[in-house]
């Protein structure tokens, strides 16, 4: 699978509560790799963690607030949950409506169009599994029958949106991002998980997918693990957090040698930075740290060739015309494009 290089790309959140004309703009910016927006301005239903809990057992909404009950409570919603993982009922892990109007609007705005890459996303295990608890606050990725009903779940819709994609864009490439804001905590006290559990949650639900996945980290982690993992695409904040990754660039090299492909979050995402910056500093930015990598001994050829531009991360908390901006100017640098060294 080879993807264009230099393809611009978006992180799912927008500002606006308009499906359709959230789903325009992405269109007018990206035509050739559009993704769905996720409106969590519309309802709370779309919020980070909200947004995927549908057709999970016990799960409880109380206003923003996700939580879970016990395993195996309430009874028949277990039943459910079981039977229909059982049979593969894949369409028990639909995305509904309510949850995902941005999905729907972009599945009916495909209709005869040909993009090259169409890009879903669903939260990440680590960060839904630590960001949800039960009812004794305990999150829900350290109780293992709730755990292994969150893989299975993150899983299958992941699966479920490639196949609706793929639908509609039969021709185009899949890639669907797991998002994993939390992974920028990992090594702190506060995440008592280990590498390697990191690296099977992700494989697990990676392994669900028949085309490109991604994973979406907006901070400093440990690429090197993220790079251990089947994961295909790495998305990370290289307005802000390009000396992170710098420091892996003797992880990056076979990363990207073996296919693997860097999306560089080189639009920053937050209002103060994003209003002062222009295409043509931006573009400086990126040939100059994309210069540093070559320095490092990853080869020029095979960065240029393997890079996609994107966002540092979601545009929800802007104005929808600073967010119109981002999308704006991701689409310049992709058609700029940076000279080689």
């Amino acid at each position: 699978m080879t993807i264009k290089p230099f393809l611009p790309i978006g992180i799912g959140s927008l500002p606006y509560r308009d499906p359709f004309k959230a789903s325009e703009v992405i269109l007018k910016y990206f035509p050739d790799s559009p993704y769905w927006p996720q409106l969590p301005s519309r309802d709370l239903r779309e919020g980070m963690l909200a947004q995927f809990t549908e057709g999970m057992p016990g799960v409880t909404m109380d206003g923003e607030k996700v939580y879970f009950r016990s395993p195996f409570n309430p009874a028949p919603e277990w039943e459910e949950y079981y039977e229909a993982s059982s049979e593969a009922h894949i369409d028990h892990f639909i995305m509904g409506r309510e949850y995902a109007s941005g999905f729907y609007a972009l599945l009916e705005l495909l209709k005869g169009r040909r993009p090259l890459l169409v890009k879903g996303q669903i939260t990440g295990p680590i960060t839904f599994g630590l960001g949800v608890s039960d009812e004794k606050k305990i999150p829900i990725l350290y109780e293992p029958n709730l755990k292994e009903m969150l893989l299975k779940t993150i899983a299958s819709k992941a699966r479920w949106q490639e196949m609706r994609l793929s639908e509609v864009a039969p021709e185009a490439e899949t890639l669907i991002f797991f998002d994993e804001p939390l992974l920028s905590g990992y090594g702190s006290i506060s995440m008592n998980l280990s590498k390697e559990e990191i690296i099977d949650c992700l494989n697990r639900v990676i392994s669900a997918l028949h085309g490109l996945s991604g994973i979406h980290i907006c901070g400093a982690t440990d690429w090197s693990m993220i790079m251990e993992t089947g994961i295909k695409v790495i998305h990370f904040d290289a307005y802000q957090f390009f000396s992170n990754m710098l420091a892996y660039a003797s992880e990056l090299k076979p990363f990207l040698l073996n296919g693997g492909i860097l999306a560089w979050g080189i639009i920053p995402s937050e209002e103060e930075f994003l209003r002062r910056e222009t295409a043509s500093n931006l573009m400086k930015s990126l040939e100059e740290k994309m210069r540093l990598l070559v320095r490092e001994g990853i080869p020029e050829e095979i960065l240029m060739k393997n890079s996609l531009v994107s966002q540092s991360c979601g545009l929800a908390s802007l104005s929808e015309d600073l967010a119109e901006k981002a999308l704006k100017l991701t689409k310049e640098l992709s058609q700029i494009r940076p000279r080689g060294s």
